[in-house]
């Protein structure tokens, strides 16, 4: 198994489905549903993380969005080494 890049990746940026992504992944960075999140975590969860955590994976969330939506996973036409097909 293989990742690559996902068909016609340049073009990507016009699709639909990746403009509603970094939409919906604003939203859920910037937006009220990530303060009501946090507020709803315990007081003594909150002063065992790091100061910033709520920041740091709402990024994190949005960095993987677009990873996930520029690559592909193939198969390796030779066979490889990742067992039976």
């Amino acid at each position: 198994m293989k990742i690559t890049l996902a068909d016609n990746w340049r073009q990507l940026h016009k699709r639909g489905t990746v403009i509603a992504a970094g939409a919906f992944a604003a939203v859920t960075a910037f937006g009220p549903s990530l303060i009501d999140a946090w507020n709803a975590v315990p007081p003594d969860l909150k002063s065992a993380l790091p100061q910033g955590t709520a920041r740091y994976v709402s990024t994190a969330a949005f960095v993987l969005m677009i990873f996930v939506r520029y690559t592909a996973i193939r198969r390796d036409p030779k066979g490889g080494d990742d067992g039976p097909h």
